[in-house]
């Protein structure tokens, strides 16, 4: 059986969120389909792009640790010598 575009939906939003390390807790729940609902309001065509692109309006994530490359990724160090 085919589920439901919300539930695709709802789905794709708390493991998202989940991935984020927000805590799936009743009131986040509940602010999910809250979100899911707003974005099925203008129809089901395109509702997983509308819902994460509404996540901000209703979730304070946390900020992106992006860590830094180490050691500096250098041609050489793959095994390419463009002069050799």
């Amino acid at each position: 059986m085919q589920r439901a575009v919300c539930q695709q939906a709802l789905d794709r939003l708390i493991a998202y969120l989940r991935g984020c390390g927000v805590e799936i807790t009743s009131e986040n729940c509940r602010k999910a389909l809250r979100l899911v609902d707003r974005a099925l309001e203008t129809g089901s065509h395109d509702v997983m792009a509308r819902a994460m692109d509404m996540i901000p309006d209703y979730f304070d994530l946390p900020p992106l640790a992006i860590p830094q490359q180490s050691p500096s990724l250098m041609r050489g160090s793959i095994g390419y010598h463009p002069y050799v």
